[in-house]
């Protein structure tokens, strides 16, 4: 009996986590969506290196790094609330959250919205499904020289 109480409540627990999207955006900071259109270019860009190869700063933030490299694969309507953002940087008394951009290639399919800001200095956010399709998700820095590796979205039909 115990044994199958645990395991309904970590069942429950993980169908919340795919329903819940932006429940807790109510009480932490949010920062506005952003879209991007893309221009292809005949040199790929290492992101944090500019076209030389040379490492890239914004500041304080040195790098964006996602805490899982997986795809994620939704139903429309539902959120992934367990990717964070890392930073790195080098002087955590002037950082500050909205020094960071959060970006959707296709906000039609998907949206990325912050939602908390830990005491490490992680920054979670809500990738929200919206309709069927693909877009990659990612981090940059608010002055465009930082920018995270891009994370795959697909939302399934239902």
């Amino acid at each position: 009996m115990k044994k199958s109480l645990v395991s309904l409540v970590a069942v429950s627990a993980l169908v919340l986590s795919l329903t819940a999207c932006g429940n807790e955006a109510d009480t932490a900071t949010t920062t506005e969506n952003t879209s991007v259109t893309e221009a292809t270019t005949e040199q790929a860009v290492v992101p944090g290196e500019d076209a030389s190869g040379e490492q890239l700063t914004s500041g304080n933030i040195t790098a964006l790094k996602f805490s899982s490299d997986e795809d994620v694969t939704l139903l429309p309507g539902q959120c992934d609330i367990t990717s964070y953002i890392i930073p790195e940087i080098t002087d955590a008394s002037i950082f500050e959250p909205e020094d960071v951009t959060f970006v959707s290639t296709n906000p039609e399919v998907v949206e990325i919205n912050f939602t908390k800001a830990a005491r490490n200095n992680n920054l979670y956010v809500s990738i929200d499904a919206i309709a069927p399709g693909e877009a990659e998700v990612y981090a940059v820095t608010a002055d465009g020289t930082v920018e995270s590796v891009h994370k795959k979205v697909t939302v399934s039909e239902r």
